[in-house]
């Protein structure tokens, strides 16, 4: 309790400095604020909970509400400090007077909640309700009857009735450690049939008639009953449904493959421009260095592609084409630096579009050091290639590893099972 007070004068001294040498500081005086409430909160709830926790007896529970069990912690003066114990306390006890008003009360209750969905107990055509306990779990019931083809343990109708039948129900209820008997009588009647289960029924009493015929080598459903036309149907699967969800399924994975290919097809992309931006940046670097400047380094290499693919020579290359798409744009009057920043954008990959920040420099501040700038890039790019190939062995390495796996325990197989029959033999 003392620490808890003495936390929250601190708190409250702590915010009062705040407010007072640093106005402008609101968050930290809120703050402040915020903890001397919470050791404040604390310091009540301890005193609470030890107020309640200090007790000279226990308030029992209701007969039906069961036991409880309490921790405690027990103190007694040179013996006990802080002595964990657990207190079992009992539902409250009945006297013998008190329990036989719960059994009235019980049997009263019974009668009304057995009856189910039934009028009545001389005419009961649903099955019963037995509750397993009453007056509020104070009292619990165990049933029994007279007549177990009529009635299942658990109050339903075994089989339809076509007469009446008086059957005997005992009750035994107890209460505490009393118990007592209660018998009544039930009168199980056939349950009333709709005039669509009457129509059924006639139907049926038809068509088991047509089944005695002898010689018959099929069966004749009647087709009018008390001048009615009578339809049949035999029930079948609905395979629409299931032909349904195929097709929608055959969609979603459609369109799930649609996804998938166009996903592949542009890490495929992402891959082969990857392989191809180290040689593209030594191409300019060379160019460079034998006198060109960048615009015509850029036509010479898109042109020789270009050719190579018109004489088939070279298969689709998407860095080159989009290339290609560049020295197009400038032709048609784009300018060359908005050319190059849409060439790697394009591209769509860090690689390109450092090359294309490095044209765009080089356009905006002349071409001194750029060959110096394109060496170093193609040297960075060919290490990273070399990293890329490295972990894709390594990839390739680990994809082998189950089926070796798999040819492993195919070889001990063959070689322990021929032995192993013959030890048995």
């Amino acid at each position: 309790m003392h620490w808890y007070l003495a936390g929250a004068a601190i708190a409250a001294a702590i915010a009062w400095s705040q407010k007072r040498k640093f106005p402008q500081r609101k968050k930290r005086y809120e703050a402040a604020l915020a903890v001397m409430a919470s050791f404040l909160l604390a310091a009540a709830l301890w005193q609470m909970d030890k107020a309640s926790g200090e007790e000279q007896q226990i308030q029992r529970k209701e007969p039906g509400q069961g036991a409880e069990e309490r921790e405690y912690w027990i103190e007694a003066e040179g013996v006990l400090d802080k002595y964990p114990m657990d207190v079992q306390v009992e539902e409250r006890k009945l006297t013998e007077a008190q329990c036989q008003e719960y059994f009235e009360k019980a049997k009263q209750e019974l009668d009304t909640l057995i009856l189910g969905k039934n009028e009545s107990l001389e005419e009961v055509e649903e099955p019963l309700y037995l509750p397993e306990t009453l007056q509020g779990g104070a009292v619990e019931a165990e049933y029994q009857f007279s007549d177990y083809d009529v009635f299942a343990p658990d109050g339903g109708l075994k089989a339809e009735l076509k007469n009446p039948v008086l059957v005997e129900v005992t009750v035994e209820l107890s209460c505490q450690d009393r118990a007592c008997l209660y018998s009544f009588f039930i009168r199980a009647v056939p349950r009333k049939k709709s005039p669509q289960e009457q129509f059924a029924d006639k139907i049926q009493s038809l068509v088991a008639a047509e089944n005695k015929k002898e010689g018959q080598d099929s069966l004749k459903l009647p087709q009018k009953v008390e001048g009615k036309a009578v339809f049949w149907e035999q029930k079948r699967e609905n395979r629409s449904v299931k032909i349904l969800f195929l097709g929608i399924a055959g969609a979603a994975g459609i369109l799930m493959s649609e996804k998938e290919g166009k996903k592949r097809k542009e890490t495929e992309r992402q891959r082969q421009m990857l392989l191809d931006y180290p040689e593209i940046v030594s191409k300019l670097s060379l160019l460079l260095g034998a006198g060109m400047n960048i615009s015509l380094a850029w036509e010479k290499i898109a042109l020789t592609y270009r050719k190579k693919r018109e004489k088939q020579e070279t298969e689709i290359r998407f860095a080159y084409e989009e290339m290609l798409g560049a020295l197009y744009e400038m032709q048609e009057g784009i300018g060359e630096r908005e050319a190059f920043e849409n060439f790697g954008e394009r591209c769509q990959l860090g690689a390109y579009r450092k090359l294309s920040s490095l044209i765009g420099q080089n356009i905006r501040k002349g071409a001194r050091g750029m060959q110096r700038l394109l060496d170093e890039e193609a040297w960075e790019a060919f290490e990273q290639r070399k990293a890329r190939a490295k972990k894709a062995g390594e990839e390739a390495g680990t994809k082998l590893m189950l089926p070796m796996i798999m040819m492993l325990v195919i070889v001990l197989v063959i070689l322990l099972v021929p032995a192993g029959l013959t030890l048995s033999f």
